[in-house]
């Protein structure tokens, strides 16, 4: 879930493509804190614009961010982290998982996190999340109170990489584990969970509070009438960061920007199209040029820190000679935009790469009724979109495979379905990298989207609060609960 984005506001009114992977992760997965301070210590957050523009939809999100937790975690590199689970071990077959769950683990309300209402809770998650990959399991049963096992049909990495889901007490949604918790009844407020299992959070409430837009929030950040901004825009880093009183802490997103072609779009239908247009796209100069530098040109669907990823696979790049065929094509077509200031100026960057090899792309802003009606039927030739698209394949494949209720619905290619179940399949890392090679390469013969870059955010906080970090680069919240105050004492061992 994230907050900013008008393509993650569409996706969730259009079905929910990620609804229940957490995009801000790991905020406990490592660490225990020494004793927390008596004293009550608040972070203001300030949050600038929300999903599908209310605030009683855009405050929960957020919240349920800092609530819910899943079994495991994916890292950078795409590889999975403990979380709720201590350990996992997968039969040499594939055919069977087993999951040691952290004994000490208990919901908000205190009930234990055993095994039979982990067993539950994927059962309940898991056929939506997984669609067609669900079939591949053939059970999933507790044993005993804290071991669960999954059993399969046929091996399937990417119900284990889907472990990530949250894990609610059945038949309350909103209580959770995580170091925080949340009220449905005043979403704008999260408390410290004095029972967490890693440790009593230093910060001991957090208020959410809502902007209509980023701009604002960073006003008020260096005003000091807030302590952090949740996210900020290419447009406020620069001026944060030339502010003695606030540290600025960026990442790159697991989000991409990508230009989605229409599944029933006539235009679309020769993959040497779809090539040529991906060839006239000069990535490193949009990143440079509309993004100042805050980003990273995409190669192709998998981001580059992934394990698997061979540096020598397939993927797209500037080519001015390919993109010269596209002069006698005389292509012309509509690409909507949902109308947020993010968006245009790649869009128009977009057009005017294109208009160099004669490709005319009317940019069309639409409002987010729009956008969800015309991605619901297909009926349109392109869109710009920025979907989660890392740092697990697993978000690959909700978003490839043609099988899956994915909104917008991609283009179907054999050759990519066929990829990404042999994906799926891997029972070694050494045969998940040459699927992974093997996806790239269709992806780049038959693409369903002109791919353009992954965006850089950051978070801005106060100096009065140590922010502590793991590592340059990687999102700060992942340990938001060992944060506090400036001149604090604490003592922390990893665990």
């Amino acid at each position: 879930m994230r907050l900013q984005s008008p393509a993650a506001r569409f996706l969730v009114a259009a079905g929910g493509a990620f609804g229940a992977i957490f995009v801000i992760v790991a905020t406990a997965r490592c660490g225990r804190a020494g004793p927390a301070s008596p004293v009550t210590t608040t972070l203001r957050m300030g949050v600038g614009g929300l999903p599908q523009q209310t605030q009683q939809a855009g405050l929960p999100a957020l919240a349920g961010n800092l609530a819910l937790e899943g079994l495991v975690v994916p890292y950078e590199d795409g590889r999975l982290r403990p979380w709720l689970a201590e350990s996992w071990k997968t039969s040499a077959d594939g055919l069977s998982v087993s999951i040691s769950l952290r004994q000490n683990a208990k919901f908000h309300d205190g009930n234990a996190v055993t095994a039979p209402v982990v067993a539950d809770a994927l059962k309940q998650n898991l056929p939506k999340l997984l669609g067609p990959a669900f079939n591949n399991i053939r059970e999933i049963v507790a044993k005993g109170d804290w071991q669960l096992n999954i059993e399969f049909n046929k091996p399937s990495r990417f119900v284990i990489e889907a472990l990530e889901t949250a894990i609610q007490e059945p038949g309350r949604p909103d209580v959770g584990s995580g170091p925080y918790t949340s009220s449905s009844a005043k979403p704008s407020e999260l408390l410290a969970n004095q029972d967490y299992y890693l440790g009593r959070p230093n910060i001991t409430r957090i208020e959410l509070i809502p902007y209509a837009n980023v701009r604002a929030a960073w006003a008020e950040l260096l005003r000091g009438n807030i302590d952090m901004l949740y996210e900020t825009t290419i447009e406020a880093l620069d001026s944060l960061q030339a502010s003695s009183d606030v540290a600025v802490y960026s990442y790159v997103r697991h989000y991409q920007y990508m230009i989605v072609f229409g599944s029933r779009s006539a235009l679309f239908k020769s993959p040497d199209i779809r090539r040529e247009l991906n060839a006239a796209i000069n990535r490193e100069a949009l990143v440079k040029e509309v993004l100042n530098g805050h980003g990273v040109p995409s190669t192709g669907p998998v981001q580059r820190s992934h394990w698997a990823l061979d540096p020598k696979a397939p993927q797209f790049g500037f080519d001015p000679q390919l993109a010269a065929r596209l002069r006698s094509r005389h292509l012309k077509f509509t690409c909507l935009v949902p109308a947020d200031s993010v968006y245009e100026p790649i869009a128009l960057a977009v057009k005017q790469q294109l208009a160099a090899a004669a490709v005319d792309m009317e940019v069309k802003e639409v409002p987010q009724e729009q956008v969800v009606h015309e991605t619901a039927n297909g009926e349109f030739d392109a869109l710009l979109v920025d979907p989660v698209s890392g740092p697990s394949l697993f978000r690959s494949y909700r978003h490839w495979y043609s099988k899956m209720t994915f909104k917008p619905h991609p283009l179907e290619s054999e050759r990519i379905d066929a990829a990404l179940l042999q994906i799926d399949r891997a029972t070694s890392d050494n045969e998940y990298r040459v699927a992974v090679t093997s996806f790239l390469q269709a992806m780049v013969d038959d693409p369903p989207a002109i791919f353009l870059a992954w965006g850089e955010r950051a978070r801005a906080v106060s100096r009065k609060f140590d922010v502590v970090t793991e590592e340059k680069g990687r999102d700060i919240l992942i340990n938001l609960r060992l944060w506090r105050p400036a001149g604090m004492q604490q003592a922390v061992s990893r665990n």
